[in-house]
């Protein structure tokens, strides 16, 4: 419940920021402890230093991430840091979990980049991209 009022508020936040055009874009992040798919279903990107897995289902894009030696718990609980999650080229949202879904997705090309960062906003690996294209209706 408490994660879910914190990517509420981040999205109100964003709204203010970034004018209403900009606005669907930035709606499409729900976080979701119950976001993981079999790996099967999933297309998985490596680097060097970690994996990400990701499944587009209609508008929704489920992202798991593998990061050795990299807690993403909250600062508070001693993690280490967050994923930063870019939707072409503007910040979506600062992740603490592994698994979570990009909800309701606009349609057209969008390029996604992950990158793992400390809470001191280093980052730590580097960026994983990829695109993907949602469908018109």
């Amino acid at each position: 419940m408490i994660k879910g009022l914190a990517a509420f508020i981040i999205l109100m936040a964003s709204a203010v920021c970034f004018g209403q055009q900009d606005v669907n874009a930035l709606e499409i992040l729900e976080v979701r402890e119950d976001a993981a798919v079999p790996a099967a279903k999933m297309k998985g990107i490596e680097s060097e230093d970690w994996t990400l897995q990701y499944k587009l289902k209609n508008k929704d894009l489920y992202l798991e991430c593998v990061i050795p030696d990299f807690s993403l718990a909250d600062k508070e609980k001693g993690g280490d840091g967050y994923l930063l999650v870019q939707m072409n080229g503007q910040e979506a949202a600062k992740m603490n979990q592994a698994a979570f879904i990009m909800k309701s997705l606009p349609p057209g090309e969008h390029t996604i980049d992950v990158r793992p960062v400390s809470y001191d906003g280093k980052s730590k690996a580097e960026t994983i991209s990829f695109e993907i294209e949602i469908a018109a209706p």
